[in-house]
């Protein structure tokens, strides 16, 4: 991103400081609302609403969300406004992933992509969320870009997390596969026959009451479209570190390792641990219970073998 600066077509222009999102006094204006319509995400006790939609995106909105598409009491609540310049950062005119840049001020995060800025804050429960006219990405990448984000440190405020992993539920119970982009969350969440997918790219975790985590459905499914979507909550029964080979077992490992290999993906979140010792320290203590383990997989679902003979 050597270069990259906020552009100033068609509005104020910004410090050229890669990397770095507006100040909180760029979001002090009254952005025109799109309309007076409002769309609420709800993943069980979690919760997000946008509000000052025109009926089009509202629907847009809830065609994409479908079983999610609803409020939830005490969701954070995010006021939509739109900006005429195309882009908040110069696209560079060739293909890459999609630059979004944070800044976490305690418990506010301010958030900057293409063609969005904004802010929320998991105190006060606000936040804006603003839209800019360009075609860098698609609209409904760009909202749900920052939806995810959102909903990442919602996670985190409560002792939860999302997490850079495929999931799927089992006889009731949730395990969650995580690693690096390139791991085969998509391949082992494709060949499965015995269990239904919750994901095969990001996983939310919520605390369950009386201690230990469930896996909670979410919209964020990835590249995975077979059998429908799953709504609910599931005990989190383990989570493993997955890693390719020709016979699939399920391997001990230092569970500081593998904590450290989890903490890693959790995205959005990790780079703000430095500075917020204490979402560390809440997700250290949520997965204090689950166990922790590397799991050997090949294409195909014999990983589930390996995992009933591991008893877990």
């Amino acid at each position: 991103m050597t270069g990259r600066r906020w552009s100033s077509k068609g509005g104020k222009s910004y410090p050229a400081r890669q990397g770095t999102p507006p100040p909180m006094s760029f979001f002090e204006r009254d952005w025109p609302e799109a309309g007076a319509a409002r769309f609420g995400l709800s993943l069980d006790a979690l919760g997000v609403t946008i509000d000052g939609l025109d009926e089009a995106r509202r629907a847009a909105l809830q065609g994409r969300y479908g079983p999610y598409a609803a409020e939830v009491s005490g969701a954070l609540d995010v006021r939509f406004g739109t900006d005429p310049r195309a882009h908040f950062i110069e696209p560079l005119g060739e293909a890459e992933f999609n630059p979004i840049w944070l800044a976490c001020d305690g418990t506010r995060v301010r958030y900057l992509a293409y063609r969005v800025a904004g802010w929320f804050d998991t105190a006060s429960r606000a936040g804006v969320l603003v839209l800019a006219s360009g075609d860098a990405e698609p609209e409904s990448r760009a909202l749900e870009n920052y939806l995810r984000c959102a909903v990442a440190w919602e996670a985190a405020s409560r002792g939860g997390a999302l997490v850079h992993g495929a999931s799927a539920v089992r006889n009731g119970r949730a395990y969650l596969f995580f690693g690096e982009s390139g791991a085969g969350k998509s391949t082992l969440s494709a060949v499965t026959g015995r269990a239904d997918v919750v994901s095969d790219d990001l996983t939310l975790v919520l605390p369950r009451p009386g201690g230990g985590l469930d896996v909670v459905g979410s919209p964020f499914r990835g590249t995975y479209e077979a059998g429908r979507p799953v709504v609910g909550r599931f005990p989190l029964a383990a989570a493993f570190r997955i890693l390719k080979g020709p016979v699939a077992e399920v391997r001990e490992a230092p569970r500081a390792v593998v904590f450290g290999q989890l903490v890693g993906n959790l995205t959005f979140v990790a780079e703000a641990f430095g500075a917020r010792h204490d979402l560390f320290a809440s997700i250290e203590a949520a997965f204090a219970t689950t166990p922790l383990r590397h799991l050997v997989f090949r294409k195909d679902d014999t990983y589930w073998d390996a995992i009933d003979a591991a008893g877990l």
